[in-house]
């Protein structure tokens, strides 16, 4: 971890939550955090039931292999947030491919032979992941636009601005290492989705078209084969300059209370 990580730390403006880099401590806590924020806060036990091997697949690469890029909120001693980020997506990419992805799939396939998925939904999981999931990424130049985060967020700090505060430091992180462009991915409603439309409310009110350099879609099965939510369903993914996107944050926080 780089010298002056161990030491930072800052006060949000409007709660008692300290935002720190993350310690190997935290590991539970956000592997539990992901768990229980999953699927919009539905919880991710209803719908894949190997808690161990959905925790790993979405966090294992950020605390095991890069967990200097990651942060977490702490309210009175509890860990009730997380962001986990990475500044070289085509890294992120190898590492899962060679190290995480095969050891998961393995796993998964053994237990669902031997029987220990009981669920249906986990059924369903795997085969949203084996026969729809590669097929449905938006494509991103992740050599212009190499850094990304995933920031979640537990009830008890909502309304708070944790994630704006989190997603600002990592800003701080990525611009003190010369990282200059970033990107996200949202699964939303094709026909309105609340990141298209804030980010359309910014250009309106600041006369530009917007502030991403790079959109794509493509349309997502996630919700109707794993959910069971039938509505049409988007994966949008966007790239943008990591000073543009801070001023995006600001004037969304200020605007919605994030």
């Amino acid at each position: 971890m780089p010298a002056e990580n161990k030491t930072r730390r800052s006060r949000t403006t409007e709660a008692n939550g300290i935002i720190r880099p993350y310690e190997g401590r935290d590991r539970e806590a956000v592997r539990e955090i992901c768990r229980r924020t999953a699927y919009r806060n539905r919880g991710s036990t209803g719908f894949f039931e190997d808690d161990e091997l959905f925790a790993d697949y979405w966090t294992s690469y950020y605390t095991d292999h890069e967990p200097e890029s990651s942060f977490v909120i702490e309210e009175d001693g509890e860990v009730i947030g997380y962001l986990i980020g990475c500044i070289d997506t085509r890294r992120m990419v190898r590492v899962m491919a060679r190290s995480v992805v095969p050891q998961l799939l393995g796993k998964m396939l053994w237990r669902f032979a031997t029987f220990r998925y009981r669920q249906p939904g986990t059924r369903r999981m795997m085969r949203w992941i084996f026969f729809h999931s590669w097929k449905e990424a938006p494509h991103v130049p992740l050599d212009r636009y190499p850094a990304h985060y995933h920031c979640n967020i537990l009830r008890k700090g909502y309304g708070k601005r944790y994630y704006t505060s989190l997603a600002l430091t990592f800003l701080d992180y990525l611009e003190k290492r010369g990282v200059e462009r970033l990107h996200g991915q949202v699964e939303e409603p094709a026909d309105k989705g609340v990141f298209r439309q804030m980010v359309t409310q910014y250009g309106e009110a600041h006369g530009i078209m917007h502030m991403l350099e790079h959109f794509s879609e493509k349309p997502s099965s996630f919700q109707r084969i794993v959910l069971g939510v039938d509505k049409p369903m988007i994966n949008r993914a966007w790239g943008a300059r990591v000073k543009d996107y801070r001023g995006w944050l600001e004037w969304t926080a200020k605007k919605h209370h994030m």
